[in-house]
């Protein structure tokens, strides 16, 4: 079962890339049509999305619970089993000003707790594909190439994967830990970000806005799967838009490193 829904999660991501970007950096695509249950704004991108995630998990399956940051939690059928945590665009401030660099996140889980997570997918529209199954490694594919991602174990971080909160509000918990790294990236979607992280281009990634922890689903099992540490400085979350949760990722050494500094 889980590899069919992996399959579908991947026409899933290029259903959304075909439609999203004729709205890409666009007026139209910038628009707000509404108000997302995480509490942003919605785009018209974000909702061009979400309907193409909705409509092709109907297809396929009928006692469901979805639970989108646009649209929250919705249940389909009376005999919910499967949970399907969507991000349908991380990055919409991205595309909607023209930088292409944003993503979907798709993942599958049991039940709505972020531990019973079994499937990750995480797209960038514009190219390559990260996935996980639980116990079965994590995967880059982008085109004709496909391999298996192992994070390294080396004790030193280069490049830093860290998320800003607004207006600097978070800089004096972030700025001892700035201080250990020679390079810094915001990526603006941060399921990608933390796909560079199990892939190696980052060596750590920390976000203490905190990030809501349903865009950070379907990158959890990825970093895991990967040989990473996913660290939430609360346990047994149950996702929903709501729930918030300060973030450390990368190898065992490095997270432990950063949360020695950060004294937690």
């Amino acid at each position: 079962m889980y590899e069919n829904i992996l399959n579908l999660f991947k026409e899933i991501g290029a259903k959304i890339s075909e439609s999203v970007v004729q709205a890409y950096d666009t007026d139209e695509g910038r628009k707000i049509v509404g108000n997302g249950a995480g509490g942003d704004k919605t785009k018209k991108i974000d909702k061009i999305a979400e309907d193409i995630v909705i409509s092709e998990i109907s297809k396929n399956f009928h006692d469901f619970c979805i639970i989108s940051e646009e649209a929250g939690t919705k249940f389909f059928g009376d005999k919910i089993d499967k949970f399907f945590f969507v991000d349908p665009i991380d990055g919409s401030n991205n595309a909607t000003r023209g930088i292409p660099l944003f993503s979907t996140s798709l993942a599958f889980s049991t039940s709505q707790n972020i531990n019973d997570i079994k499937i990750g997918y995480v797209k960038n529209i514009f190219g390559e594909e990260f996935y996980a199954i639980k116990g079965k490694g994590a995967y880059k594919e982008n085109k004709n190439m496909k391999r298996k991602i192992l994070m390294d174990n080396k004790e030193e971080i280069e490049f830093l994967g860290v998320e800003f909160a607004p207006y600097g509000k978070n800089i004096d918990k972030i700025s001892n830990i700035i201080k250990i790294a020679k390079h810094y990236r915001t990526i603006g979607s941060i399921a990608l970000g933390l796909c560079y992280v199990a892939d190696n281009a980052l060596d750590a990634y920390v976000d203490l806005r905190p990030p809501r922890i349903l865009d950070t689903t379907a990158a959890k099992i990825i970093i895991e799967e990967s040989g990473g540490v996913f660290y939430l400085d609360k346990e047994n979350l149950i996702v929903d838009t709501k729930i918030r949760a300060n973030l450390i990722a990368g190898n065992e050494k490095n997270v432990e490193k950063i949360k020695e500094i950060l004294k937690i």
